[in-house]
């Protein structure tokens, strides 16, 4: 697993091909964990964008977890945007194994109680719009091999 956590001042995404998104997807959570559209914009947040490879389990949700809760204790903020990016590496889980890492991811996030969890469609079916603005500190931008 890959991730990029990144502090950003705001973070935008929009779906481009909105006729393919499946709202039974989104009910299968049983708890709300995206936005009410699948269009987002959100401010001053943590933006953890993650990749699944090939061989991704329990280490590997624990430890990205972990680091997201750290991270974004130590911004001060209460906002996480996590998202599956399946742009970081060539090596990919097949998709009904990464769908329920990235699920498990989502659920262990909200689990906390202490963030606004907002996420983005899964799939490589969606073709996203994103809009960026990552701060210039030193922990602004981080990224992590697990």
């Amino acid at each position: 697993m890959k991730a990029l956590l990144l502090h950003a001042s705001s973070f935008g995404s929009k779906v481009e091909n909105l006729n393919e998104l499946d709202p039974q997807v989104e009910d299968d959570f049983g708890i709300e964990l995206r936005a009410p559209s699948p269009n987002l914009a959100v401010k001053e947040c943590l933006v953890a964008l993650f990749h699944i490879e090939q061989g991704d389990g329990p280490r590997q949700i624990r430890r990205l977890c972990k680091d997201i809760d750290r991270v974004a204790q130590k911004l001060g903020t209460v906002r996480l945007v996590v998202a599956c990016f399946g742009h970081l590496s060539s090596s990919c889980a097949p998709e009904n194994i990464a769908f329920g890492i990235y699920r498990q991811v989502l659920e262990t996030c909200y689990s906390w109680g202490r963030y606004k969890i907002y996420t983005s469609p899964f799939g490589k079916e969606f073709n996203k719009t994103l809009d960026l603005r990552v701060k210039s500190h030193r922990d602004a931008v981080k990224h992590r091999s697990y």
